[in-house]
């Protein structure tokens, strides 16, 4: 075999809003997978143009928003990576910490949190916690 098994299972996956030669909005899906091939380390790289598919699920999910509650409405506006960090959040760990296990930045991980103290209008880590365990339905 050629490439070993990937280090991680998951793919690291970033994305990215770029704008293309004319201008143009486009959304980049970037996934890293890490190979290990005689001792040396390989980072595949991948990149996918998910523009349409971003801007149907941004289109869906404001369709949604006209039908949805309050509560139902903050879980909807939560982004993939946020919900992350919410998790780790929730688990304890600090903003460093999360930058570390995410491979982001600390300023991006405390700039989610704070996305996430304002999507679910609370004022501290604590209430955040709180409110989320009860609008998901974990309390």
């Amino acid at each position: 075999m050629f490439l070993s098994e990937p280090r991680f299972q998951k793919p690291l996956v970033l994305k990215y809003h770029i704008l293309n030669e004319c201008g143009v909005k486009v959304y980049l899906r970037h996934e890293i997978l890490l190979h290990y091939i005689e001792n040396q380390m390989l980072a595949i790289n991948y990149f996918f143009d998910i523009s349409e598919k971003e801007k149907i699920e941004e289109y869906l999910q404001l369709a949604n928003h006209k039908n949805m509650s309050k509560s139902e409405n903050r879980i909807a506006l939560i982004s993939p990576r946020e919900r992350e960090v919410l998790n780790l959040v929730a688990d304890g760990f600090s903003s460093k910490e999360i930058a570390e296990i995410l491979f982001i930045s600390n300023h991006t991980a405390i700039s989610h949190r704070k996305n996430l103290i304002e999507k679910f209008h609370v004022k501290n880590t604590a209430q955040l916690i709180k409110r989320a365990a009860l609008t998901m339905g974990l309390w």
